[in-house]
């Protein structure tokens, strides 16, 4: 097609389609292997993007977004849970019972904070 841009007499030539009609296929599948080994490229530098965020840091931004939603509690980031997550503890308030206070207060395990 870039030649009938240059010539567009050549259009006219009767083995133009012909020719067409030969290469389309092999230039589609030319084009679809093309088109998937840019596909597995990106797909490889998504997967070296995700081992990036690290199991770690996403534990640590969670803790360190508990902490500013509960500043009170103590919060230990649980990067080894199947999902990275955090743990809250607050400590038994005051005026709670004798069974809330053996227990040492509220516990609270999530991966997510909304």
């Amino acid at each position: 097609m870039e030649a009938v841009k240059k010539w567009p007499s050549i259009r006219l030539l009767p083995w133009f389609p012909l020719l067409l009609t030969y290469c389309l296929p092999f230039w589609t599948e030319w084009k679809t292997s093309l088109t998937l080994q840019k596909v597995d490229l990106q797909a490889k530098e998504l997967v070296k993007q995700w081992e990036g965020e690290d199991r770690e840091t996403v534990a640590d931004k969670l803790a360190d977004k508990a902490q500013e939603l509960f500043p009170k509690a103590t919060i230990t980031p649980l990067p080894d849970a199947i999902v990275p997550s955090v743990m809250i503890v607050h400590e038994a308030a005051e005026g709670s019972s004798d069974a809330v206070k053996s227990l040492g207060g509220e516990l609270r395990i999530t991966w997510r904070l909304e």
